[in-house]
């Protein structure tokens, strides 16, 4: 049976994990030239082997890809697991040939008494056509530190379960971040996903504290 890799509250590593084989930048796959002009990047579940080989993945908008080149990955270490990542890849067919891989954190939304609300910088946030996550882009204020316990803690905050004069439903979250005494001299971008298999609701109400005041994003789903 597969492993399901989730944490509810996760810390987010201080550098910049790499990515596989190469470095995947924008203008990689933005400008339309180049050996990677078709390269795609998408949110999705990744899947290794026993051989701990990542030889399939399957996009947020529920399309199963097998992997042209299986490759080991740090960022998916066990046998017979799930990850959740971006996968950087171009299209071979029914298959593909993956390029690079992003971590994506995900944390389970539950109730808390305390909250910590650090400031972020928000970029985006959505859910795919496979409704199964809901997506966010944020960039966080790094810098070098001796100190150890100075890592970013990210998560989601369930603060309550509308039900609209329609009839549909809207799951109320705010995000948690804890700078936690790291230094703030430049940016780093981090995706964040909250599994949404067990919640029936049509609409999402979340809450962002941002260097810029408070952001609130109604997401239908």
């Amino acid at each position: 049976m597969r492993q399901v890799c989730y944490l509810l509250l996760c810390v987010i590593l201080s550098c910049q994990l790499p990515l596989l084989f190469t470095s995947c930048t924008q203008d990689a796959y933005e400008k339309g030239d180049g050996k990677n002009s078709a390269m795609v990047a998408e949110m999705g579940i990744g899947f290794t082997a026993s051989d701990k080989r990542v030889t399939s993945f399957v996009t947020d908008d529920g399309i199963l890809f097998s992997v042209s080149n299986p490759f080991f990955s740090s960022l998916m270490p066990k046998a017979d697991t799930t990850y959740r990542a971006v996968f950087y890849y171009i299209k071979d067919g029914e298959k593909a040939v993956v390029k690079g891989l992003n971590q994506v954190v995900v944390v389970s939304p539950r109730q808390m008494k305390d909250i910590k609300t650090d400031p972020v910088r928000f970029e985006s946030a959505w859910v795919g056509k496979s409704k199964q996550y809901l997506n966010l882009s944020l960039y966080l204020m790094q810098g070098y530190t001796d100190d150890e316990e100075a890592v970013h803690k990210i998560g989601f905050r369930r603060d309550s379960l509308y039900q609209n004069t329609d009839g549909t439903k809207t799951l109320h979250l705010t995000l948690y971040h804890d700078q936690a005494g790291m230094p703030e001299y430049y940016s780093q971008r981090v995706y964040v996903s909250a599994p949404l298999q067990s919640y029936d609701v049509d609409s999402i109400w979340l809450d962002v504290n941002t260097y810029n005041g408070l952001v609130e994003k109604r997401i239908k789903i």
